[in-house]
């Protein structure tokens, strides 16, 4: 038998002798195969079986010990170790002195995780010592860890089930529960560059948000430092719980190394066109007919896109229900249709990207022109309510009303606007052309301002 397979051998029988010693229910895994585990061990109580089992991976050798302990690599066992349904332990035996050293791989895994770390190497304290005058503090310890982990999961799964959705193993899943009694779920995947809030008011309808999407202390025009996330207002208590959430998150956004790529989040990217599909039809009541026209003209010449169309079109009741009812209210056939004639491509990124560069929406219609963000603006809008004029909010100004703006001095001059679109730079925002300008200016849809009253509308 060779060097390393007659330490190994040994290091396996004297755990598995001290385990046994104190009634501990043992089995051996198939050492032909490296499965990242040797043991699986069942704890007793006074003569009973308690019901909880672990896996430990055993090293015998000098070749563990190190300066200041020992060390076990890693391996391609990470993911297993620290996700798997059962905490795994790791246990070396040292030869010379005959001792046998102890650490919770699972424990260590996550932890250095929540640090934005991956371990290649766990390291075993020589103080962690496992032996017959220690081990009733070493079960002690091991199943107290059992418990929580066990319990983490379950309360994961029952959220999962009550939201209607299923976590993974290295998800990050906070709950809270507001003052009215509802459920808020925030919800993290490992390596992707948004997060997910699910609500119970909201029947659990998932809002995908990044750190850029969140506004403690308000946004303009929707309420007055009414904190919120995306297009959901929240109360202190909910944001304090987000704001926590978000930032303890952070790390997790980040892609992990050495761990396989995630997917794609099909979910998500049909939940953020659709999103995106409802503001645009919002902010731009005639883009559906802009995009018709444009569809019509484009299949002239392409005979993929016209078999396309025509397929969508037959069904009659889809088609009317498409130009006469509100997107939430439409069925999934009118969704696709109205869906096919706005989109031209949906562009996927990396899924470590924030969602608003992850998917790139190719509209039928492009915007009129670039945009200035915020930080460009100059002035703000006139809300000086004066005869013949009315206030209303950015998202019902229309091409060629006449509005007022105020100076950085607080001088008023007026301004016609000349287009009005949904911003590419910043989705959920609305984009606004006056005076024929190059570039458009960036507001928040509840933004106020006044405009001249016509003689149509009077």
């Amino acid at each position: 038998m060779p060097d390393a397979r007659r330490a190994g051998r040994a290091a396996v029988n004297a755990l598995r002798t001290l385990l046994e010693r104190h009634n501990h229910i043992v089995q051996e895994v198939d050492g032909q195969n490296d499965f990242g585990e040797d043991l699986h061990v069942t704890f007793t109580e006074n003569g009973e079986v308690a019901g909880d089992l672990v896996k430990i991976q055993v090293k015998g050798g000098r070749s563990w010990r190190r300066a200041d302990g020992y060390a076990v690599p890693v391996g391609d066992h990470g993911d297993t170790w620290a996700n798997g349904n059962i905490p795994v332990l790791c246990v070396v035996h040292d030869p010379d002195t005959g001792g046998l050293y102890w650490v919770n791989a699972t424990k260590e895994l996550r932890s250095a995780r929540r640090d934005g770390e991956v371990l290649k190497t766990i390291t075993i304290s020589p103080n962690e010592q496992l032996a017959d005058n220690s081990i009733v503090d070493f079960v002690a310890e091991v199943r107290h860890y059992l418990s929580l982990y066990r319990g983490n999961r379950v309360i994961q799964a029952q959220l999962g089930e009550t939201a209607g959705v299923e976590f993974g193993p290295s998800d990050i899943v906070q709950h809270h529960v507001n003052v009215y009694g509802e459920d808020l779920i925030f919800w993290q995947r490992r390596g992707e560059g948004f997060a997910t809030l699910l609500h119970s008011d909201l029947d659990w309808y998932p809002q995908h948000f990044g750190p850029e999407h969140f506004h403690p202390g308000g946004r303009p025009g929707l309420l007055p430092r009414a904190p919120g996330v995306a297009q959901t207002i929240l109360n202190t208590a909910e944001a304090h719980w987000l704001e926590a959430c978000i930032d303890a998150a952070q790390w997790a956004r980040e892609p992990a190394a050495g761990e396989p790529p995630l997917h794609t989040n099909i979910d998500a990217r049909d939940n953020y066109v659709a999103r995106r599909i409802e503001h645009r039809l919002w902010i731009e009541p005639d883009a559906l007919t802009r995009a018709i026209q444009k569809v019509r003209t484009d299949t002239t010449a392409d005979h993929e896109l016209i078999t396309t169309l025509r397929e969508l079109e037959s069904d009659a009741e889809a088609d009317a229900e498409a130009l006469s009812t509100p997107w939430r209210e439409m069925s999934e056939k009118a969704r696709r249709l109205v869906t096919f004639y706005l989109v031209k491509e949906v562009r996927v990124g990396s899924p470590s990207l924030p969602i608003d560069e992850q998917f790139r929406i190719v509209w039928r219609c492009p915007r009129p022109t670039a945009e200035y963000g915020f930080g460009a603006r100059i002035g703000q809008p006139s809300t000086r309510r004066l005869v013949n004029r009315e206030l209303v909010l950015a998202f019902q100004l229309r091409p060629g009303d006449r509005i007022f703006w105020l100076s950085r001095y607080g001088n008023e001059r007026g301004r016609t606007v000349s287009a009005v679109w949904d911003s590419e730079d910043t989705p959920g925002a609305v984009c606004v052309l006056f005076d024929q300008l190059m570039l458009g200016d960036t507001f928040w849809p509840e933004e106020r301002f006044v405009r001249k009253v016509s003689a149509k509308t009077r």
